[in-house]
């Protein structure tokens, strides 16, 4: 699966907006929550219609639901470590070793033996979290850098799996 482009843009976000301090209207979180939610429902509904088998072309690393859930609960959980991270005036974990590629290998890899259910719940988890985390910021908190962070796994992560599933599926 390569969303690399949106991941390294994602993880890099620090790097090129920390300059960028703007408070916000409070009405950008709050569409990128909305659009979060209809995206996750959107892909979860997708994802419990394949709970077994291939979710990606042939050609592509076999990817099952059970891969796709995991692989968003790990994104969630790094991103939101930075954001709490961020909020709390921390420095920012250090980024998984190697190319996005290379990290959802690995994670994949680590994860071999996490079952539909377990990785269902994970991703679920991490998703709630997310949502819990992002509602908690103070409107005069978000700037640009925390609007990154906090856009890295959300809506757009969840509709390029979803796309990706449906067009790997073919037509209905």
């Amino acid at each position: 699966m390569d969303d690399s482009g949106e991941r390294r843009g994602a993880h890099r976000a620090g790097e090129e907006t920390q300059q960028l301090s703007l408070v916000m209207d409070a009405a950008v979180p709050a569409d990128m929550l909305r659009r979060d939610r209809e995206e996750w429902t959107a892909l979860v509904a997708v994802l419990e219609s394949h709970p077994g088998g291939p979710v990606h072309y042939p050609e592509s690393p076999e990817w099952e639901a059970r891969h796709v859930y995991a692989h968003l609960a790990r994104w969630i959980d790094k991103s939101m470590a930075d954001l709490e991270a961020l909020l709390e005036g921390r420095p920012r974990p250090p980024p998984p070793e190697g190319d996005d590629d290379a990290i959802n290998a690995r994670w994949q890899a680590e994860d071999a033996a996490v079952s539909f259910a377990e990785a269902r719940e994970r991703a679920h988890d991490a998703y709630e979290h997310r949502l819990r985390l992002i509602e908690a910021v103070p409107s005069e908190r978000w700037d640009n850098l925390l609007l990154a962070i906090a856009q890295a796994d959300g809506y757009q992560h969840y509709a390029s799996h979803r796309r990706y599933i449906e067009k790997a599926a073919g037509p209905a």
